[in-house]
């Protein structure tokens, strides 16, 4: 068993355990630089809320909350202790230097307005908090840009799991496809709606 095939049993038990608690627990823990799927947890939530025994808009509200929170553990983590505290106790916690490398190349080069669209991107989504925190991104833009991006994640993939049901295991190895497509759908919205703006600015001069 690879480790996160551990990590996310790990996660399914503890939501089958304490419920609600137990998903905003594990979603917290994958947005501080734990790796564990946060897409096949929330395909869970919906799945789980389609039995009724969770409600599939306090999964969504919680799963929003949970992530944005653990994203601001890692840019405390980045902005007060930074590069020598995550590679020197990371590897404890499971927390790859190759990753966050990574994450500081992507901060570095694209800045603050990379940080919505990296909560749409598998693995730079859990470690950007991290460049963001190192290169001292303003607080309140990265609570919205992050609180933005990680509510788009939660509603596709709980929507997902809502609709498979019981069914949404068989479809944890086809998620990442998703991510991609979300990706996509955000990018194009984008460039369209900067696409106007601009286009609009142009009209009135």
């Amino acid at each position: 068993m690879s480790v996160t095939e551990w990590l996310l049993n790990f996660g399914i038990n503890l939501i089958d355990r304490v419920g609600y608690s137990g998903l905003a627990l594990a979603l917290l823990l994958d947005s501080c630089g734990l790796p564990i799927p946060s897409e096949a947890l929330l395909a869970l939530g919906g799945a789980v809320a389609r039995t009724g025994r969770f409600n599939v808009f306090i999964v969504i509200i919680l799963g929003t909350i949970a992530q944005t929170l653990g994203a601001l553990i890692a840019y405390c983590i980045g902005k007060y202790g930074g590069e020598p505290l995550i590679k020197q106790y990371g590897k404890y916690l499971l927390i790859s230097a190759h990753d966050y490398d990574r994450a500081m190349v992507w901060f570095e080069r694209h800045g603050e307005r990379a940080v919505f669209v990296s909560r749409l991107i598998p693995v730079m989504r859990t470690f950007v908090g991290f460049g963001a925190g190192t290169f001292e991104m303003p607080l309140r833009r990265y609570l919205r840009d992050t609180a933005a991006g990680s509510a788009i994640w939660t509603i596709v993939f709980v929507g997902l799991g809502y609709l498979v049901g019981q069914h949404w295991r068989a479809y944890v190895g086809w998620l990442h496809w998703v991510d991609y497509i979300v990706l996509v759908v955000v990018i194009v919205v984008a460039i369209r709606y900067i696409y106007r703006k601009t286009s609009t600015r142009h009209a009135r001069s």
